[in-house]
């Protein structure tokens, strides 16, 4: 089983996104992309962010698509979440959003956002109970 961590700044994600009324059924996936975080580490269609040129986070940097069922859009124009893998038994999530979040749209303010999020050491441990 693989642990999954949570930026305590996620669940501030997640409110903006339904107070803008973006991915307004994000929280409620939320538990689904983690347990399938949980299984083997990897969501489907993820793809690595390349313009990361810090060492430390070189090749560990992950983003993918969520599909919301009841949003009706698919996974190109739906939420997006970026994870790091920091090895084959933990998995970081640093943001949750998508295309209409100006941080997620402009790589520049994309990477100054990782690095932030990436040098905190309080995450949150996933578990069933958490609600988003």
């Amino acid at each position: 089983m693989i642990d999954v961590l949570i930026h305590p700044e996620i669940f501030d994600d997640v409110k903006k996104c339904r107070k803008k009324k973006w991915y307004r059924c994000l929280g409620n996936e939320m538990s689904r992309v983690c347990r399938f975080l949980m299984q083997d580490g990897k969501m489907p269609g993820e793809k690595p962010v390349h313009y990361v040129r810090l060492p430390i986070l070189k090749n560990k940097v992950f983003h993918a698509g969520i599909n919301l069922p009841k949003e009706n859009v698919g996974k190109r124009q739906g939420a997006r979440i970026i994870y790091i893998k920091e090895n084959l038994n933990l998995v970081k999530i640093i943001y949750v959003g998508g295309h209409k979040d100006k941080r997620y749209d402009n790589s520049y303010l994309q990477v100054n956002l990782l690095k932030e999020r990436y040098s905190v050491e309080n995450y949150i441990k996933y578990t069933e109970d958490l609600g988003f």
